[in-house]
C-alpha cells in the first residue's frame, strides 16, 4: 500500500463513518401523584433508533444513555417505560418466604412498564431537554 493510498484510509477511519443519530442531552423529573419517585429506571424507545434507559434517583432522571454513559437521547418522539421496584428481600434477612428473594414488588402500576402501552411520549429536540413524567396510582 502506498503512503498516500495509507493516508486516505486513516482520514476515512479517524473522521468515521458513523451512523450513529443525533444525540441530545435530557435530564428531568418523575412523579407518581405528585411526590417524586424514589427510585427506578426509564426507558426510551424510537423506531429504529437503539433504545436509551435513564436513572430514577429522589424523582430526578439522570445518566439518560444510549451508547455511552450519560450520551443522551436520540433527537425524535419517544415512547417511554417507567420501572420502579421495591428492594427485594434477600435470604436470611427474615422477611424471605420460599422462592421470594429474587424479586421486588412493583412500586408503579404494571402500565408504565410497557412504553406501547403506557401513554408516555416526550419529543427530544436539539440541544438541553427536560423531560416530566406525571405518574398515578390510577392510570386510565
Amino acid at each position: 500500500m502506498t503512503r498516500c493510498n495509507c493516508v486516505v484510509l486513516f482520514c476515512v477511519l479517524a473522521c468515521g463513518c458513523s451512523d450513529r443519530p443525533t444525540l441530545a442531552p435530557v435530564k428531568g423529573t418523575v412523579t407518581l401523584d405528585g411526590k417524586p419517585l424514589a427510585s427506578g429506571t426509564v426507558m426510551f424507545e424510537t423506531k429504529g433508533a437503539r433504545q436509551a434507559t435513564g436513572k430514577i434517583v429522589k424523582g430526578e432522571i439522570v445518566e439518560v444513555t444510549t451508547y455511552a454513559p450519560n450520551d443522551g437521547l436520540t433527537v425524535g418522539q419517544h415512547n417511554v417505560a417507567v420501572v420502579s421496584i421495591e428492594e427485594a428481600a434477600k435470604p436470611g434477612d427474615g422477611k424471605v418466604t420460599k422462592g421470594d428473594y429474587m424479586s421486588g414488588k412493583s412500586l408503579i402500576p404494571a402500565k408504565y412498564n410497557d412504553p406501547n402501552a403506557s401513554g408516555l411520549k416526550v419529543d427530544i429536540k436539539n440541544g438541553e431537554n427536560a423531560v416530566e413524567l406525571k405518574l398515578t396510582s390510577n392510570p386510565q
